[in-house]
């Protein structure tokens, strides 16, 4: 997926999201090249007990580490519209359509 914004409203946090592809990119590391969708984004809810990880380029370490939704949010905020497009991130989601867990993907 691609996420294109992220903002708390109402002790609520949201995301812009639509579908992208990953590919493994090549080399000595585990990292994805992000092939952007073509979609309208959609707005999406975080669960509160969200768990979200982030690794480079976004988070301050190449492995997965916890970070807050309030975090993630100040993070996306300070980055470009075309840094963004060129990010990735696995998402799931509970049976109310909420994000229960993001990670970022490592990308070259």
């Amino acid at each position: 997926m691609q996420i294109t914004d992220a903002w708390i409203s109402g002790g609520r946090t949201y995301l812009s999201v639509r579908s992208a592809r990953k590919q493994p990119a090549t080399g000595d590391i585990e990292a994805w090249l992000i092939i952007p969708g073509r979609g309208p984004y959609s707005t999406v809810s975080m669960a509160a007990d969200s768990r979200i990880l982030l690794s480079v380029p976004l988070g301050d370490d190449s492995v997965p580490y916890p970070y807050s939704q309030a975090e993630f949010v100040r993070r996306m905020k300070r980055q470009s519209p075309a840094f963004l497009e060129g990010l990735g991130f696995d998402l799931t989601f509970d049976g109310n359509g909420r994000v229960t867990r993001l990670q970022s993907l490592y990308t070259p």
